[in-house]
This record gives structure tokens, C-alpha cells and sequence, in this order.
């Protein structure tokens, strides 16, 4: 029996898309588990052990009409029993179809209903994400496990080696930026967090934030802190985010990724729901000042969002007292 799941597109949704899967392995004990996904998010699925095949399509490959009938077709090839999406848009849908998958699961959403074979109703009551992905199982009694990220024994060799080569040993992870701007924390509030301190700090990040993570060297001169934005893969970003003491996240990808490694996370939550989006792990701590998200009245182009403003560095140090396993 051949099963598989259309990834969500983001980071984090696909870090909460990891219950769910096991869920799925463990309905499915004999099935071959393909997860269909673009690629840079591939390697969020990369050593899982529910997790048979990685199918990665570019991540530009389904922008055209054409280009989403050309990747269903070439899925055939497959014969998949079972095709699953976590996603609520109707091209992944439209995959499922022509991929010719025999029983198609998802979401009613964008008048995509008559393309799967069994379309699911949300509920009208907000549950986290990772608890959404599981309902798709038909359970929604099912216990939803906290996802786990895995690295090989080779990786995390990898991962000391390359420590030492940085210089540094069980630093803090910085990790404060976002594709979505409002949910960036500004490089002067990280400056008066960690001003001070004797603790050694790495910013972590993608190609498109090493501008953002060189001007923040600048601003915190005086504190030991390395940016090593767009220097790593996300995979090999993941392998030094497990080595760091613990991180400072904004509800980010990175945030995800960090929790679901075991690493004692603080995340931050200015926009968005920790309800909703939270990263679950085994130690996390929540800190919000505002909730619901007052973004019209909040959000100022040039200054940040006020709510993330208000996070002070007492805040912060209570939090770190509150974790365990420092």
C-alpha cells in the first residue's frame, strides 16, 4: 500500500504537519509513506522514521495551470492508494485528482469538494494546527504527539565540528526574523535584551536576512554575538539550532524547528495566535502582551509592532529561570 501527503508550504506549518504523519504510519504499519512537498521544506521530513520517500518539486513548479497538471500526471507513475493534503488550496487538490490516487482526503475549502473523495468539514471551534492535520484521520479523539525533528548521529558530529570552527560552544539562538515583516522583532529590542550579557549569541537565518543579521552585529557591538545568516542550509541550520543552550524566537519557521528539537525555546508572539500557531515542544514558553492581535492601531511601518516593544528583558529572564533542562 502506497500512502501520501501534500506538505504544507511553510516551515513551521510543516514542522506541526509531523504528529499528523506519524498518526499516519501508525494507522498505516505496512504502508510506504511519501511525502510530496517543494523543496525548502524538504528537509523538515529528512531521518523521520514514519517517512519512506521524500518526493521535492522546485519551488516555483506549480505557479502555472499547465505546470500543476504536469506535476499530477507525472505522480501517477506511483499508483498511490491514499493521497492526503494539508493544504486548503485547490491546486493541491487538483494534483490529487490527476495524480489518480484512489482515495483523495482534504478540507472543504475553495470549492475544491468535488476533486477529493472524501472532503472533511473544519471545526468551527479554533484548535492548534497540529491538531487540525490529525482531524483529517477521521479521529478527532486521537492524542496529538509533540512533533519531533531527527538528526543522525553523523549530522550532530557535523554539528560540534563546525561549532568549534565558529568558535563558540552552547551559544544562544537568536532567532527574530520572519517572512512576514510584522512578526520580526527589531534589531534595538534585541539589542536591549541581550546588552550586557556574557552569553555568547548566534542569529540565525536565511539568504534574504543576512543584511538584517550584519546590521544587528553592528547595533549589539559590545556583546558576543555571530550572525550566521544565509551561511547554512536549512538542514545544516537545523542540525546547530539543536546544539544552541536555548533560543529567543519570533513565530517563525525557525521558532518550529527549535521547539520541536527539544531546544528550551522562548517564542514570542506579537501578530498571530499562540492558540492557533504556537511551536509545541518540551519546553517552550509562551510570551505575549496582546492577544487578540490588535494590528491596525499596533503595527507601525517604521517602528515595529508596539506589542513586541513591550516584551522587556525581566520577561525574558523570568522566562529562561522557567525552563528546564538549562
Amino acid at each position: 500500500m502506497k500512502v501520501a501527503v501534500y506538505s504544507p508550504n511553510w516551515i513551521g506549518d510543516s514542522v506541526l504537519a509531523l504528529p499528523f504523519i506519524q498518526h499516519l504510519k501508525n494507522h498505516y504499519p505496512d504502508a510506504t509513506i511519501y511525502i510530496f512537498c517543494k523543496e525548502w521544506v524538504s528537509e523538515i521530513y529528512k531521518n523521520h522514521p514514519a517517512v519512506d520517500h521524500i518526493i521535492s518539486i522546485k519551488n516555483d513548479s506549480l505557479e502555472s495551470f499547465l505546470g500543476t497538471i504536469k506535476c499530477g500526471l507525472k505522480l501517477r507513475s506511483y499508483t498511490f492508494n491514499n493521497f492526503y493534503t494539508l493544504t486548503d488550496s485547490f491546486r493541491s487538490a487538483l494534483i490529487l485528482r490527476v495524480s489518480g490516487a484512489l482515495s483523495r482526503v482534504g478540507y472543504k475549502s475553495q470549492m475544491r469538494s468535488f476533486l477529493l473523495t472524501d472532503s472533511i468539514s473544519k471545526t468551527k471551534v479554533k484548535i492548534h494546527r497540529s491538531k487540525t492535520f490529525v482531524r483529517l484521520l477521521g479521529k478527532s479523539s486521537l492524542p496529538v504527539p509533540k512533533p519531533e525533528l531527527h538528526i543522525s548521529k553523523g549530522e550532530k558530529e557535523w554539528g560540534l565540528k563546525e561549532m568549534i570552527k565558529l568558535g563558540i560552544y552552547k551559544p544562544i539562538g537568536l532567532l527574530p526574523f520572519s517572512v512576514d515583516f510584522k512578526r520580526t522583532i527589531s534589531k534595538s529590542i534585541i539589542n536591549k535584551w541581550i546588552k550586557g550579557s556574557r552569553n555568547d549569541y548566534v542569529v540565525f537565518g536565511s539568504i534574504n536576512d543576512i543584511e538584517k543579521g550584519e546590521s544587528l552585529i553592528r547595533l549589539c557591538r559590545g556583546s558576543s554575538i555571530k550572525s550566521i545568516c544565509g551561511q547554512y542550509s536549512l538542514r545544516q541550520s537545523i542540525i546547530l539550532i539543536s546544539l544552541c543552550k536555548y533560543t529567543l524566537a519570533t513565530d517563525s519557521g525557525l521558532g518550529h524547528i527549535s521547539a520541536s528539537l527539544g531546544v528550551p525555546t522562548i517564542s514570542f508572539f506579537g501578530k498571530g495566535s499562540p492558540d492557533i500557531t504556537s511551536p509545541v515542544g518540551k519546553n517552550v514558553k509562551i510570551i505575549e502582551h496582546c492577544y487578540p492581535c490588535l494590528e491596525e492601531i499596533c503595527h507601525d511601518p517604521k517602528k515595529g509592532n508596539l506589542c513586541l516593544k513591550k516584551i522587556h528583558k525581566l520577561d525574558i529572564e523570568h522566562a529562561v529561570k522557567n525552563l528546564t533542562k538549562l
